[in-house]
């Protein structure tokens, strides 16, 4: 059961994340200022906070009596960095599809 846990919550939050992350980015009021590269950075970068974040909140890999005590600071940051195989190319594909739909009327 906690393996279930661990990859739905990996699943859930890398599509909420980026799903969420795109939306918002293409309606900050500096988007035209610095452009859609820069724009797209700023949006990765705020994935990879949320997902942290919400990690940080559920804590996917709680830790047993066996294992070696880690801070679970570091322990999200990995689970972070794994889950960017999902979430971020779910944030580049949604924001290069709203992107397109916004520039082209």
């Amino acid at each position: 059961m906690t393996i279930f846990f661990f990859f739905a919550s990996i699943l859930l939050v890398s599509i909420i994340a980026s799903i969420l992350i795109a939306l918002a980015i293409l309606r900050v009021p500096f988007f035209d200022d610095i452009g859609p590269f820069s724009a797209g950075l700023l949006g990765v970068a705020a994935c990879f906070v949320l997902a942290y974040g919400c990690f940080y909140l559920l804590d996917p890999d709680p830790v047993s009596e066996f294992d070696a005590p880690v801070p679970l600071y570091i322990r999200t940051l990995t689970i972070t960095g794994f889950s960017a195989i999902i979430w971020l190319p779910i944030y580049v594909t949604i924001f290069n599809r709203l992107r397109h739909k916004r520039i082209t009327p």
